[in-house]
């Protein structure tokens, strides 16, 4: 079975071995067997990070696969997020996934995950809005004399690296409003000034979850926005235990619902307590260095995993 990586980038295939080619949204490197996204439309310009850009980029997907399959008949593709990949015929076009179109969904709906978690795990508090709701409530909060100086995290159910995740000041409330889609439903939550950020991956198969070193997420936030801009894995023992302790529910929820397959759960340490964010039902940007640590250990790294379970299926 010939293997190809379907991502945002070639990064990957620096450190991986699994894989005979790619296609990816954009080419770093100049990577052997690589299909990217100005290669079939090099007109167009596309951002990976923009929800309304997802269908252009599944379009080139299948596009480049199909170039692929008349090449080589046996290759099959390993899929770096198959959640948004709605109406398209995953075995037709020898996508390995391991999970269904609709747990993607789920398990990567901000709002909808946060809801079933509370009894696993610490939640901020929050609330949900329309967005046309949103300068009411805000105004009315900073009349308070006791929450004049609160700034929010606003967020949309689906997202990554900061996208669709806003923050809401006095200063800034008419900009962001520009921002908003006056009849979408938005979390609410207050922002937790000097707080760090978090994230584990896990790997769900149907006997057992195992769980990874933890990493402190690098942020990189403005007055308008926070962006994901890197991992730290040397953090101390005491903080790496307390992460796989609160992670424990998570993945055992994760078993029973039948998500199978690598994940990564991001928290904030607030003080003494963390508390959950989300879920990441993909490979992240840091995987690359945990599975260096994994390789220079002799040890599966998360692809290698990921891999063996996605062809179960398809090895007779």
């Amino acid at each position: 079975m010939n293997i190809y990586f379907i991502g945002i980038n070639d990064l990957i295939l620096q450190s991986e071995n699994n894989f005979l080619g790619s296609i990816t949204v954009q080419r770093r490197f100049e990577t052997k067997n690589n299909i990217c996204f100005s290669d079939l439309y090099p007109d167009e310009r596309i951002d990976y990070n923009k929800i309304s850009d997802l269908k252009r980029i599944d379009k080139f997907f299948i596009e480049a696969v199909k170039m692929v399959l008349k090449k080589d008949k046996d290759a099959y593709f390993l899929r770096y997020n198959e959640h948004n990949l709605k109406g398209y015929n995953l075995k037709k076009y020898h996508i390995l996934s391991v999970n269904t179109y609709s747990m993607y969904d789920y398990v990567n709906n901000k709002f909808k995950i946060r809801e079933d978690l509370k009894p696993y795990t610490n939640i901020l508090d929050y609330k949900f809005l329309l967005g046309v709701e949103l300068e009411k409530y805000f105004l009315k909060v900073w009349q308070n004399k006791k929450t004049f100086s609160l700034s929010f995290v606003v967020q949309e159910e689906y997202g990554f690296a900061g996208e669709n995740t806003f923050i809401f000041t006095k200063e800034n409330l008419k900009n962001q409003l520009k921002l908003i889609k006056k009849h979408k439903k938005y979390c609410i939550s207050v922002l937790q000034e000097n707080c760090k950020s978090y994230n584990i991956h896990l790997f769900v198969d149907n006997d057992f979850v195992e769980y990874f070193a933890p990493s402190q997420q690098i942020i990189n936030k403005t007055s308008d926005k926070m962006c994901y801009d890197g991992a730290d894995y040397n953090i101390s023992k005491e903080i790496s235990n307390k992460i796989l302790t609160e992670s424990k529910g998570i993945g055992e929820y994760l078993k029973q619902i039948g998500y199978r397959g690598v994940c990564g759960i991001d928290y904030i340490l607030v003080k003494d307590t963390f508390y959950f964010m989300e879920i990441n039902a993909r490979f992240q940007t840091s995987t690359m260095q945990l599975n260096k640590q994994l390789s220079e250990k002799h040890k599966k790294t998360l692809f290698d995993r990921q891999i063996n379970l996605a062809i179960k299926g398809v090895i007779k």
